[in-house]
């Protein structure tokens, strides 16, 4: 019988820390169906998922002494079976990852000591390794998402999965030559709900293969209490308590940020204002459709991503950031007598100015935080994080930074099972907590301003 490969922080009642797991099962099967545990070669895991990606993948830091390269004939395309499991200390509940994975490819092969070599094994879902057995050409109609649902299901043989087909309007479309994965990327360009916000496809540890939207996401908001983050460099309780436990789970242990804050990217890309501009070539008719954003654009926060008041608009030739519509144009062409108002590029006229604002401010405010692991965190949740001023008078009275505090969408998670779980999560908002428009007064005192005339 295999071992069991446990952490050190553990107790026979659960994990002492938020970073204790054990790794109950990690099976490796040959192309003859034979099967080797493989949990004492493996030094590191990382598994990595995110909003933008249609298959989570796995990392295997793999230190073999035992000649498995050789003995398994290992070639690129074998099966992987993984079960991590805790037992919460606070809650007593059992968590668990498990999922299949296949090798995808084997690198960075090394011999630097005698008797072991090193080498990284890189897998991916089932249905990413299907998706490059075949490529569509075929005639759908329906929603996106109910074409996206039949894609899932005969041509990827996706079983476990949660699909919002209810996109914006019924199109006949004909895909062109494009494997799966490529056919619903291209999809997704013209998919959007009712109000106009987007789609992800995506796959989570956690979960199931998923087509959300991001109003979805933000409903996420109702059980936010269990998502709370704290960037603070105290802790308060002591190890080994039900309330260190459920403490030390929600400390953020790293922060960092590119922040990309950009008005005039945002500007270029229609962020506040575009204008889609339509041709029915059957009927030769054209439209204009102006996007400005307002008040009703969904915000994780209650603030815009920009001040509503300026001393000038000078650098905006004059105009308020919604109103510089002409910044970004979409051009589509359509033909009505074709698929009687169901052609690819209907549901696009309606809304493409205000998803491509979406996706834009999107990039807000984006960190990067490291936080113990979680079993119940996955992309495509939102999430409240409490940042602490830098100034140490400040922290007494109002402790909370409230720019980089708020509401924040979970877009990429690399889990890392080492000594410890942890994960590296990309966080994103498109919207501030705070007000803009509440920026400091800076006066000079009066005797330094007599003195300098």
């Amino acid at each position: 019988m295999s071992k069991v490969r446990n952490t050190s922080k553990l107790t026979a009642d659960g994990g002492v820390t938020p970073g204790s797991y054990i790794l109950a099962k990690l099976n490796l099967t040959a192309s003859n169906e034979t099967a080797v545990d493989i949990k004492e070669l493996v030094t590191r895991i990382v598994i990595s998922e995110s909003i933008y990606a249609a298959s989570i993948d796995i990392e295997l830091y793999m230190l073999d002494g035992v000649n498995l390269f050789e003995e398994m004939k290992l070639n690129g395309d074998e099966k992987l079976e993984l079960l991590i499991k805790r037992k919460d200390l606070d809650t007593k509940d059992t968590k668990i990852h498990s999922h299949v994975f296949y090798i995808s490819e084997i690198l960075d092969f090394a011999r630097n000591k005698n008797g072991s070599a090193s080498y990284v094994i890189r897998g991916v879902s089932k249905h990413a390794y299907i998706n490059n057995t075949k490529t569509l050409n075929l005639a759908k109609e329906g929603t996106i998402g109910t074409i996206i649902q039949q894609i899932c299901k005969s041509d990827l043989k996706i079983t476990k999965m949660d699909i919002n087909t209810s996109t914006h309007k019924n199109i006949k479309v004909i895909i062109p030559k494009l494997r799966p994965l490529a056919a619903i990327k291209w999809l997704n360009h013209n998919s959007f709900t009712s109000a106009g916000a987007p789609f992800y496809f995506f796959e989570t540890l956690k979960g199931k293969v998923q087509y959300k939207s991001l109003e979805e996401f933000k409903d996420t908001e109702k059980d936010l209490n269990d998502r709370v983050y704290n960037h603070t460099p105290v802790q308060i309780y002591d190890i080994g308590s039900p309330d260190f436990f459920k403490e030390a789970s929600r400390r953020v242990s790293k922060l960092s940020s590119e922040l990309n804050l950009s008005k005039f990217t945002a500007t270029n890309e229609g962020a506040y204002a575009s204008t889609t501009k339509s041709i029915d070539i059957a009927t030769k008719k054209y439209n204009t459709k102006p996007f400005k954003y307002s008040n009703e654009s969904l915000k994780l926060n209650t603030n815009k991503p920009y001040p509503d008041q300026r001393a000038n608009y000078d650098h905006y030739d004059g105009k308020e950031l919604n109103q510089i519509d002409t910044s970004k144009n979409y051009f589509i062409s359509t033909n009505s007598l074709s698929h009687k108002n169901n052609d690819f590029q209907s549901p696009a006229i309606d809304n493409i100015g205000k998803g491509q604002s979406y996706l834009s401010t999107e990039d807000t405010l984006v960190h990067d935080i490291v936080v113990p692991g979680n079993f119940d965190l996955e992309c495509g949740q939102v999430m409240k994080l409490n940042v602490n001023k830098t100034g140490a008078e400040d922290n007494i009275s109002q402790p909370l930074d409230k720019m980089q505090s708020g509401i924040y969408l979970i877009t990429s998670i690399s889990h890392i099972f080492g000594d410890q779980y942890s994960m590296n999560v990309e966080i994103k908002t498109n919207s501030f907590n705070a007000d803009l428009n509440d920026i400091l007064t800076v006066k000079e005192d009066k005797e330094s301003t007599e003195a300098k005339t």
